[in-house]
């Protein structure tokens, strides 16, 4: 009865991780699907439109991160069955990992060429192997002053996927900015790392970014580029440094050139103390500082606080959350 009870738990178990996991790819979808038709609708029910596609994609995330803790759950129940039993549960179960790993990255076919890894907002030098897949969301949120209701707010979902060769391709989805009208724009990536030392600490990285806006277009297309080194120090210690170009009217009405600089410092293997600016009086030139923290195995918290280079002390300043997730 024990071993009977035990198989019962662990279905469903995997069946809940099935579940979350397909749920937590079909909201982004749906989310999308909102967002269009709040494109169509315009004015009236659009407010409502818009609160449920961001709701739907915040939500994403943690239907994603408790289905990975399902299967962890059900994994580790095999354990205690026969080494028979046990080995054609991991199989089955392997098979339906996959199986909706296949199903999911099916759906997110066009955003699977997502974002890249970021300290916040500035690259790291990183780059993530090949097959490795890795997504996120990134919130920035400005309270009104002595209440709950948030005076600013921005969302930007993004995935990273490792393509090989040491280089990682993505996609951003940007412009999710309340108050005002959407500025939706999609933003291919790529990253590549020309050069690891293997016992110097030194890397080299090169990246562009294509920005395409698709709602309340001010521009047709644009870019940022950037190459970037980083020096890791025996401690742990990590610095970047590097240079950028935004062509006009990505960040500012002008086309946009200056330096980009990462800190990073583990106190331990689950908290970081990171900080990162990108120099400029643009609407990206902030300084970040702020905590990396390991929730588990495969989720990374990120809370930072972003201080305008300009006008910080008229309100130009806001809190900075991100959530990331490694599926492999």
């Amino acid at each position: 009865m024990r071993v009977i009870n035990q198989k019962r738990v662990r279905k469903w178990e995997s069946v809940a991780g099935v579940c979350c996991f397909g749920a937590g790819i079909l909201a982004p979808v749906l989310g999308c699907l909102l967002t269009v038709i709040g494109w169509i609708v315009g004015v009236g029910l659009h407010p409502w439109i818009h609160i449920a596609a961001t709701a739907l994609f915040i939500v994403a995330i943690p239907l994603i991160l408790f289905a990975g803790f399902c299967f962890d759950w059900a994994e580790r129940g095999l354990k205690e069955l026969d080494p028979d039993q046990a080995q054609r549960g991991a199989a089955t179960l392997a098979q339906t990992a996959v199986i909706a790993m296949i199903l999911g990255l099916a759906l997110l076919t066009p955003a699977a060429l997502h974002a890249q890894q970021t300290i916040f907002n500035v690259p790291t030098t990183d780059v993530l192997d090949k097959g490795k897949v890795y997504a996120e969301l990134d919130a920035g949120v400005k309270p009104t002053d002595g209440t709950l209701v948030t005076k600013f707010s921005s969302f930007v979902p993004r995935v990273v996927v490792g393509a090989g060769s040491r280089v990682e391709v993505g996609l951003n989805l940007t412009g999710n900015i309340q108050p005002g009208p959407d500025s939706t724009t999609l933003v291919p990536t790529i990253k590549w790392k020309l050069y690891q030392g293997k016992d110097n600490g030194w890397a080299f990285v090169v990246g562009d970014n294509v920005f395409v806006p698709v709602r309340n277009r001010g521009y047709d297309a644009g870019n940022y580029v950037y190459a970037e080194a980083s020096k890791t120090f025996k401690s742990g210690t990590r610095i970047t440094f590097g240079g950028y170009d935004f062509t006009r009217n990505v960040v500012a009405s002008a086309n946009r050139a200056g330096g980009q600089f990462g800190f990073e410092q583990p106190l331990n293997k689950k908290v970081t103390l990171a900080a990162d600016w990108f120099t400029g009086k643009h609407a990206s030139g902030y300084f970040t500082p702020g905590v990396v923290f390991k929730i588990g195995p495969k989720v990374t918290g990120y809370a930072g606080y972003s201080i305008g280079n300009q006008n910080s002390s008229k309100g130009n300043h806001f809190f900075l959350l991100e959530l990331g997730y490694n599926f492999n």
